[in-house]
């Protein structure tokens, strides 16, 4: 929240929200969005809200979603602004409905946040996958497929847990443009 405000701007003026998944370390600040459209797939709805939610979740970081405006993702691949700027990309394997955002910038070009996609660079590059992802076998198939895509764009890949990664990139109120 800090970091929206120095970039100057609040809550309020977000207009869609989205996770690349339901963990607690990813919804931290949910509830303050609830006034967004909220972008997501079925199965991670529903987990989300379920009775007996996942036990790698927080629902009070999210509940007020519950009730607000909301748009299932029905196909693999979303482009929110219908002109390929933002899209994002089915990416199940870490939960049932994990996805990546890739944005493409006019001068930085296009990165994927590959959200848990990947914990860490070396997981990359052993192609290790974690022992606590929901399906072992789908995050290899969705790998496979966000790295031919990543061939394809040659996109930046944002890895969101990378700590070294991370510390060199610019925070807000610096920007890419």
């Amino acid at each position: 929240m800090a970091q929206l405000s120095e970039a100057g701007y609040s809550p309020g003026d977000i207009t869609y929200l989205a996770f690349s998944h339901y963990h607690w370390d990813h919804t931290a600040n949910a509830n303050g969005f609830a006034g967004a459209t909220w972008l997501v797939r079925q199965v991670e709805r529903d987990a989300m809200f379920a009775e007996k939610t996942p036990g790698v979740t927080r629902p009070s970081t999210y509940a007020a979603l519950k009730n607000s405006k909301t748009v299932i993702i029905p196909s693999d691949e979303h482009d929110v602004f219908g002109d390929g700027s933002v899209i994002m990309k089915l990416a199940a394997g870490h939960t049932p409905g994990h996805q990546v955002l890739y944005v493409k910038l006019p001068t930085t070009g296009g990165v994927v946040l590959s959200g848990d996609l990947y914990h860490f660079p070396e997981a990359r590059t052993l192609k290790r996958v974690a022992t606590f992802d929901f399906d072992q076998a789908q995050s290899s198939v969705s790998r496979d497929a966000i790295e031919a895509f990543l061939a394809k764009t040659g996109a930046q890949l944002w890895i969101q847990h990378d700590h070294v990664g991370n510390t060199r990139l610019k925070k807000a109120p610096e920007y890419y443009e």
